[in-house]
């Protein structure tokens, strides 16, 4: 996979754009009110690339973002995953259930779970579970990007990693229209000034209304749920396939 400055294309969809995404009412806020400082943005730029500095917020992005997965548990990632290959559980259609644990089983060697293992070890259930869907990870990841498995990765990542974010989110947007509101109270109306201040404030109240309403565990959950259904359905394309 191509490299840019350390990230592969995972590393900057899914991790550096939510944390620039992030920052951008902040960034747009100097632009507007201290214009002497953004003209020397091209060096700070330079700097922050030549020193590492993006490399390091994508990995506090991925830290934060692994943080969301444990908090929601067997709703997302691989344990929800995991889950649907439950018998237990009705989400997936059961021909699509039982062509997907075949597959598995005879491509993987692992043998998962019966209903009654499930209902007498639930615990030992899920582990086996666990150790099929890593097992399908790394088995379709050469032919990831060929299958939109990658797209549909990068979805999951980046609406985990913004929610990771959404603290930050709130406090730099909610920042943002507070200080801009200052800083208009003293600017003449009608000015250039003044009117790049206006769209601040509404395009970063906009920024804190939807990292509000959109940025939720549903939306997580969502792109999850879609992530899982396009790992499943490599089993059902040409399953007698090598890779």
């Amino acid at each position: 996979m191509e490299k840019m400055f350390g990230m592969d294309r995972y590393d900057r969809n899914a991790r550096l754009h939510p944390a620039l995404l992030t920052l951008l009412p902040a960034f747009l806020f100097v632009f507007v009110w201290f214009p002497e400082v953004w003209t020397r943005c091209g060096a700070i730029a330079a700097f922050v690339v030549a020193s590492g500095v993006l490399y390091a917020l994508t990995r506090l992005v991925r830290r934060l973002g692994h943080g969301v997965e444990r908090k929601l548990g067997e709703r997302v990632g691989r344990l929800h995953t995991a889950r649907l290959l439950s018998l237990a559980d009705g989400r997936l259609s059961a021909s699509m259930k039982a062509r997907c644990r075949a597959y598995i089983e005879t491509k993987s060697g692992v043998q998962l779970p019966s209903k009654e293992q499930e209902k007498s070890d639930p615990r030992s259930a899920d582990d086996e579970r666990l150790v099929a869907v890593k097992w399908l990870l790394d088995y379709t990841r050469p032919k990831a990007a060929a299958t939109l498995l990658l797209d549909e990765n990068i979805s999951y990542g980046f609406a985990r990693n913004l929610l990771g974010l959404k603290p930050f989110g709130l406090a730099i947007s909610g920042l943002v229209c507070a200080g801009s509101v200052w800083f208009l109270a003293g600017t003449p109306s009608g000015s250039t000034m003044f009117i790049l201040g206006s769209v601040l404030f509404g395009a970063s109240l906009l920024a804190f209304v939807l990292w509000l309403l959109l940025v939720t565990e549903i939306s997580v959950e969502r792109a999850s749920q879609l992530y899982a259904e396009r790992i499943l359905s490599l089993c059902l394309e040409n399953p007698d396939a090598d890779r």
